[in-house]
């Protein structure tokens, strides 16, 4: 017992940095994952990372005092919750677009609750999600997340983060791109319920006697779901692309933690092709 003592509060700190992951980050912040399980996955990833943690990542403190420690734990926690933040920022991009369309076609009377994202949304922000989160998968998003957690230790020892550190350049930036990701997504819609909105109300001024009401609301919605439909492809592509640039981004912020790196826009580049790399280099 004696020789696993000084071990115990590193394991500690690195297990609170990957904790913070799990309080904000998509599919592991669900409620749907008991919590805990995911605790029980937090100590297990910790136990497993741990051993190969690099030197340099150990606390500098040898004795530390509970001031100290309860610095530490604050700052760890807040590093992964930062990180989750940003892997998060897209699904609730494509989710501002949702609801931008759904309350355009007239389905924002009828939402429904979302386990997953513990929030209210309608029929049409459940398929965008849905695909949002997928694409996040599929891209390796949740890989990212630790990926990104494991790499600053090489750059930010165990006890030696403070608020400085922590990367609030990106996140206004990935804000600003997700709110671009919003307005392209939900853009097109806009345009031909507009356009619709234009032609209802010449057809009403011309044509009084004709109720343009009573099929104004079901012609928004098909001409909506069309829209949709038709470009379905291309908003799959988008929300992709904006998965992939923000996970590459918060990938190479982690390696160098004291500078701010730009969103990266190479879709055809696997995400861990020089990520995975330079972390097993490391």
């Amino acid at each position: 017992m004696e020789s696993l003592a000084p071990h115990l509060v590193p394991w500690l700190l690195l297990a609170f940095r990957l904790s913070g992951v799990f309080l904000l980050a998509p599919m592991l912040a669900s409620t749907m994952i008991p919590a805990k399980v995911r605790a029980l996955l937090v100590f297990a990833l910790a136990a497993a990372v741990y051993p190969m943690a690099p030197a340099s990542a150990m606390p500098e403190a040898a004795t530390p005092d509970l001031v100290w420690l309860a610095f530490a734990v604050t700052m760890e926690v807040t590093l992964g919750f930062v990180i989750g933040l940003l892997m998060m920022l897209p699904i609730a991009a494509v989710q501002m677009a949702s609801v931008i369309m759904g309350q355009q076609m007239g389905f924002g009377l009828a939402s429904v609750y979302n386990p997953a994202l513990e929030t209210e949304s309608d029929l049409l922000g459940e398929l965008l999600i849905y695909l949002a989160i997928g694409a996040y998968i599929l891209m390796g998003g949740l890989e990212a997340c630790f990926l990104a957690v494991l790499r600053t230790l090489d750059a930010l020892p165990l006890g030696g983060v403070t608020a400085h550190m922590m990367p609030l350049d990106m996140v206004v930036g990935v804000l600003g791109a997700g709110l671009e990701l919003a307005l392209r997504v939900s853009g097109p819609l806009l345009a031909i319920i507009f356009l619709e909105t234009l032609a209802s109300s010449f057809i009403m001024k011309t044509m009084p006697q004709m109720n343009i009401l009573s099929i104004g609301f079901a012609l928004k919605i098909i001409l909506g779901l069309g829209a949709l439909i038709a470009g379905l492809a291309a908003t799959d592509l988008a929300i992709t692309q904006h998965v992939h640039e923000v996970a590459r981004a918060v990938i190479g912020w982690s390696a160098a933690p004291h500078e701010t790196l730009p969103l990266i826009q190479e879709p055809g580049v696997s995400l861990f092709g020089s990520g995975a790399a330079a972390a097993g280099g490391g």
